[in-house]
């Protein structure tokens, strides 16, 4: 007669998943270990002064996210025996997550608040999942005490019977399920010989739950944390502002942070993706950190090492790039990637046709400060101290800025002295452009680059921001949003 305990112990040894719970226990994160990863000297230029780092792989999880693994505890310790329906403020990892893994918990329905700057993908995704998207239009630096927001909706519609807001702004099981999951892990992976903890911040549940678990443990481990630039959009890690929206007490367990921009960040992930770590952007975040932590303490290093004589530090990987592919083409240069041979061929041609524009026409796209220094006189050392420093600016009255962006992001933060217009009426002002020198923006620059082709066809001296949001913030240089966004 064949005993059930051994043998389930010995299939789960040997990854197999069997019987009728054999994927709700697939699907659950204490029963699956991501491996770790140490990176090679390519990807590692302090390795031979006895620096190790190591990669956990969270995106190796089932659902292929590190947020699958709180998802997973806040259902599993919430009392769902009446509920119908999951509501969440989320347009990715999170509610998708919580959507498949609550139908194991009988939970059929999945609602999710999403702003109305999602893209389309992030849409299909969603859906795919079979997630009921809520579109709102979220508020210009959004707070969770604002009635408009998604949080504060989410919350609202909580209090209809039978529905359930998981809530991983608030629920401490979020952080709570990497405290008795994620770190664990770690620590035994490693033999608890690790000096330096690396991750980003999004809603702080992960550095929340692991610092917690370092802290007990051993409060020599440092734990590096990564916020992104203002306006440099990548998803997941946040920007200073935005983290109070998080309830959590993260300041608690910040040794050390950094701001990193949105270029550096593709850019270089695209390195650790083409020597086998499929991973996000975000990852490189924490490793951009780590690399600089490094140089900054390379005199000191010798207070981080171990009896070895080494300094081993982990950082997170989260999620895979597969969802955000064509960021890489809006963010990163074409020089990055190989050209397509006999793209004429292709049935579509939309995308190639735009990239050989690009590279044709890149003279009349100018980073941001080369252009800033040529519109505006201005006071750099002011500026830097001051953001907002308009008084120290003063404008070349030859030059036209044109922002063909959204009203409403037109709104948010804009460039003073530029005018808002939709991209058609530009072209109906071209006689009232002669003599003059015009400059489109845009969200990125593809729309803009296009209307200045059109321009300079007609013998207008047009320039496009190159990638100017990004490079605005990496920069400084001086915008102007509402005065919301400057409240504590």
């Amino acid at each position: 007669m064949i005993t059930l305990i051994p043998l389930m112990k010995e299939m789960n040894n040997k990854n197999i998943f069997i019987w009728e719970h054999g994927l709700f226990d697939y699907l659950n994160p204490k029963n699956i270990c991501s491996p770790i990863v140490e990176l090679p000297k390519i990807l590692n230029p302090y390795r031979d002064i006895g620096v190790r780092i190591f990669a956990k792989l969270l995106n190796t999880l089932p659902l292929t996210n590190v947020k699958s693994i709180p998802a997973f505890s806040m259902l599993e310790k919430s009392d769902l025996t009446w509920i119908h329906t999951i509501i969440e403020n989320s347009s990715g990892n999170t509610v998708f997550s919580l959507a498949v893994i609550s139908r194991l918990f009988w939970v059929q329905r999945t609602k999710a608040f999403v702003s109305n700057e999602i893209t389309p993908w992030k849409l299909k995704l969603l859906r795919l999942f079979w997630v009921s998207p809520i579109v709102n239009k979220e508020p210009i630096c959004p707070d969770p005490r604002d009635k408009t927001s998604g949080i504060y909706k989410t919350i609202e519609l909580w209090k209809q019977n039978w529905w359930y807001n998981p809530g991983q702004y608030h629920n401490e099981n979020n952080p709570n399920a990497h405290y008795e999951i994620t770190w664990p892990q770690i620590y035994d992976q490693l033999d608890w010989d690790i000096q330096i903890f690396c991750a980003w911040l999004w809603t702080t549940g992960t550095m929340t739950g692991i610092s917690k678990f370092l802290q007990e443990k051993d409060k020599n481990i440092v734990s590096l944390w990564v916020i992104r630039k203002p306006n440099n959009p990548i998803p997941w890690p946040r920007t200073k502002s935005l983290l109070s929206q998080i309830s959590f007490n993260w300041n608690d367990f910040v040794n050390e942070t950094i701001e990193i921009g949105t270029k550096e960040s593709y850019v270089k992930s695209l390195e650790m993706i083409r020597y086998g770590l499929v991973v996000w952007p975000s990852s490189w975040f924490a490793l951009a950190w780590i690399l600089e932590f490094i140089k900054k303490k390379k005199k000191t290093l010798d207070m981080y090492r171990n009896s070895m004589w080494e300094i081993n530090i982990v950082f997170i990987c989260c999620d895979s790039p597969f969802p955000y592919i064509d960021e890489y083409f809006i963010y990163v240069d074409q020089k990055y990637f190989p050209e397509i041979e006999n793209n004429e061929l292709l049935l579509n041609k939309g995308d190639t046709q735009k990239l050989k524009v690009t590279k044709k026409e890149s003279n009349y796209q100018l980073q941001s400060m080369e252009l800033f220094n040529m519109i505006f006189y201005w006071n750099k050392e002011a500026i830097e101290s001051k953001i907002e420093a308009w008084e120290e600016i003063e404008i070349n009255k030859e030059w036209i800025l044109y922002d063909i962006r959204t009203q409403e992001e037109f709104s948010h933060f804009h460039i003073p002295w530029s005018q808002n217009i939709q991209e058609n009426d530009i072209v109906a002002r071209v006689s009232y452009m002669k003599n003059k020198k015009i400059v489109v923006i845009c969200r990125y620059w593809i729309k803009s680059l296009d209307v200045v082709n059109i321009l300079r066809n007609q013998g207008i001296d047009a320039y496009s921001f190159l990638g100017w949001v990004t490079e605005r913030s990496d920069n400084l240089l001086p915008r102007w949003k509402p005065s919301i966004c400057f409240k504590k």
